[in-house]
């Protein structure tokens, strides 16, 4: 027992020394992934929370976003072409008044909800194709607003659940590249809210979120030049990619729930 006490400690201690390359390295692989794929707070906040055990559950949620922010400026560099900006705009704008809701109420919470939410979230997306013609403006603005809220209160997820909002309007599958481009520089937007609110109430610390900035801008524009060639793949392989986001989004919420 103590051996095991005594290797996490030198694992910890190792951690600290080296945080700078840490959190950049994982700024850039989290970039991408979150680009491509989605879902990266569910990975991003134990990774934190591993290397900053002192840190608020709050403080940790704002320095990643302030991460999430920078990869989204360079993920629209590079998806600019494909963004369609006035409808985007016009949803995030209805989100925008949750998410500023949403990061004034964040706190230390229990991860286990997290796992309804991502199941939601993945069955909305699947049946988006069938549900879209039923779907009122009324009833998405609402969907909109609670997607903004729930991006400024937790965001573990968000890039699934803006996936399945913007995939209603978008329901073919060979849009589906086309869909995560609207998601990212959705979640952009929602980001620079939550990193005012979060800045606001004390959470940033440069030492954490400089080096995890640096490395998620570089991700985001290695992701987004990966994101447009997804776009010229068959409507299949895209649909495979976008179930793939779902299946790692799936395992690791029932983790935490489980």
């Amino acid at each position: 027992m103590d051996s095991v006490v005594h290797v996490w400690l030198a694992a910890l201690l190792l951690l600290q020394q080296h945080t700078f390359f840490f959190l950049v390295v994982g700024g850039f692989v989290g970039g991408v992934f979150a680009v491509i794929l989605g879902g990266g707070m569910f990975f991003y906040t134990p990774f934190f929370q591993l290397m900053f055990p002192s840190v608020s559950f709050g403080a940790i949620v704002g320095n990643i976003k302030v991460g999430s922010f920078f990869r989204g400026i360079a993920s629209t560099i590079t998806t600019h072409p494909m963004i369609e900006y006035r409808k985007t705009i016009q949803t995030s704008a209805v989100a925008f008044v949750g998410t500023i809701l949403g990061a004034s109420l964040i706190a230390n919470l229990d991860q286990r909800w997290l796992f309804p939410v991502t199941v939601l979230a993945i069955i909305v997306s699947e049946l988006a194709p069938v549900v879209a013609k039923r779907i009122t403006s009324r009833t998405f603005n609402i969907a909109s607003f609670f997607t903004g809220m729930y991006a400024g209160f937790l965001g573990a997820g968000i890039g699934i659940l803006l996936v399945a909002l913007f995939r209603v309007k978008h329901p073919e599958d060979k849009d589906i590249a086309v869909v995560k481009v609207q998601a990212r520089f959705s979640e952009f937007l929602l980001g620079i809210t939550a990193v005012v609110v979060h800045w606001l109430h004390g959470n940033l610390h440069m030492q954490i979120w400089l080096p995890w900035s640096i490395g998620a801008f570089v991700g985001g524009l290695v992701g987004g030049v990966l994101l447009k060639r997804i776009s010229g793949l068959t409507p299949q392989i895209q649909k495979i990619i976008l179930r793939t986001s779902f299946a790692l989004a799936f395992i690791v919420s029932a983790w935490a729930f489980f």
